[in-house]
């Protein structure tokens, strides 16, 4: 107990100082950070950084995604300072670097900083963002910055909100800021717990500075109630609103619901997700009368593909559209099919080098196998699908089929696509890593988004489909479907250059 009131004391020293610059000395990750300007890939990173938690905003003709940078090993005592990614196009980024940073010091509330939502009204850039120290009371809190131009902020802790006794200290985090303007003021949305259930809380506001606890805003639905609902978001969309937010176990989806009010209630549709689990964290973004959500692609340890998902990764963007009942649809951002389009890379027809039986322990299978993809680039494909389905086969070894451990199986009559990690030969005896649900038709559309280890699939502009396998590169692959089906596809690459 004493501890708890040293550090609760010391937290309240640090609240009492007002208009803080942010814009100190930069940290060690920060100065080799900065170093790199630019950035053209579908799925951004800078090189020595990782991509957290995106804070995507729309501004001037622009995306700016605010995020949690992540190094791994630590270059100082904190962790998680915020930077900035901007981009018109969705492919070339311009890495502005540090923006907000931690505090550098073990007994400061900022000694980790968590996600947050930027705001812009008049001329001024309100962030609102979480700071995290296990060495205070409470362990998290809602942090206050104001900026001119989204680089240069001051940080204002007299305006610090700390969980109320309905909330869980150590989980009072990702605040969402939107105005709301049937009701004429402000909503901060908070991941947190409450009466052991992970929920989201409400808080209102008029003025940006004094806050409301509203109580508990949507409680859990989900297959497991005590699980956190993290980083939500809550957009006006389409005549509908959307609230968006991230199981934190056990699936570990981007999630949604649906409701006519901005109160709700909400509706959970029968496919209530925006990709499968090799996607997190995504926060929707509006752009004018379009919706975006960006999260994040994991890697993995020792990048392999047995490895354990590590937090962070590369960044990535989907484009959403609603149907008539308000069910969200992720589709290949306009601005990326432009950018392919308008790409000098070559487009090549796609033919298989050699046609294979394979022998599986659920029957014998006919595999057309492929040379290997490009670094960067698209697999656009149109193919007829049997109604037992079929598989796309990465990271072939000498043409061994039957071995190969990244399966993508599309399977029609469940109406779901599975990227299994295990041998194709006993695929039916492993459990799926990740899967989506997407009706799948005789004929299957897709565009598969190539950038070293990570392959993302549109499937008939319906869903989208993320994954990450390091053993893809440089490696042919395949295709493979029931020995007696007939088989016709028509697919080409776009290298990019």
């Amino acid at each position: 107990m004493k501890k708890l009131t040293l550090a609760a004391s010391v937290a309240l020293l640090v609240l009492s100082f007002a208009n803080m610059p942010a814009w100190s000395q930069p940290s060690k990750e920060t100065l080799q950070n900065k170093s790199i300007s630019h950035i053209k890939d579908f799925f951004p990173r800078v090189e020595g950084s990782f991509v957290g938690d995106p804070m995507p905003v729309y501004n001037d003709g622009e995306f700016d995604i605010f995020y949690l940078n992540d190094i791994r090993g630590g270059s100082d005592l904190g962790v998680h300072a915020i930077h900035l990614l901007s981009s018109s196009n969705l492919y070339d980024y311009q890495n502005h670097s540090e923006v907000i940073p931690y505090v550098n010091d073990v007994d400061d509330p900022e000694l980790l900083l968590g996600t947050g939502s930027m705001i812009k009204v008049g001329d001024t850039w309100h962030a609102w963002y979480t700071a995290h120290n296990e060495n205070v009371f409470p362990v998290e809190s809602i942090m206050h910055a104001t900026s001119k131009d989204r680089l240069h902020w001051v940080k204002h802790p007299q305006n610090t909100i700390l969980p109320g006794a309905s909330y869980r200290g150590n989980d009072f985090r990702d605040p969402h800021v939107v105005w709301v303007e049937e009701k004429k003021e402000y909503w901060m949305l908070i991941t947190t717990r409450s009466n052991g259930r992970g929920v989201i809380a409400r808080y209102s506001s008029t003025d940006l500075e004094n806050w409301q606890d509203r109580g508990v805003f949507f409680d859990n639905d989900t297959i497991t109630s005590n699980a956190n609902l993290e980083c939500p978001t809550l957009v006006f969309f389409n005549g509908r609103w959307y609230l968006s937010f991230s199981d934190q176990w056990p699936l570990r989806l981007t999630q949604y619901r649906v409701a006519d009010n901005p109160e709700g209630p909400w509706q959970k549709m029968d496919n209530y997700v925006v990709d499968g689990s090799g996607f997190y964290a995504g926060k929707l973004a509006l752009k004018n009368d379009r919706l975006f959500v960006f999260g994040w692609i994991p890697t993995k340890a020792g990048t392999r593909d047995g490895g354990n998902v590590d937090w962070a990764g590369n960044l990535v963007a989907h484009e959403l559209t609603a149907d008539s009942n308000g069910r969200l649809n992720s589709i290949l951002p306009q601005e990326l099919r432009t950018v392919i389009n308008n790409n000098p890379g070559p487009v090549t027809p796609l033919t298989s080098s050699k046609t294979l039986n394979i022998a599986t322990q659920f029957g014998p299978l006919q595999s057309s196998v492929y040379p290997p993809l490009p670094k960067k680039g698209e697999l656009s494909a149109t193919i007829d699908v049997p109604s037992a389905g079929m598989v796309m086969s990465f990271g072939l070894t000498d043409d061994r089929v039957a071995d190969a451990t990244l399966n993508v199986v599309f399977n029609r009559s469940k109406g779901k696509v599975y990227f299994f990690n295990a041998p194709l030969t006993s695929i039916h005896q492993a459990n799926a890593e990740s899967w989506v649900d997407v009706p799948l038709d005789e004929k299957l559309e897709l565009r598969v988004l190539i950038q070293d280890s990570i392959a993302v699939f549109y499937i008939n502009d319906k869903a989208a489909f993320s994954t990450r396998m390091y053993s893809m590169q440089n490696k042919p692959w395949s295709i493979s479907l029931p020995q007696n089906d007939n088989f016709h596809a028509t697919l080409k690459i776009k290298e990019m250059i």
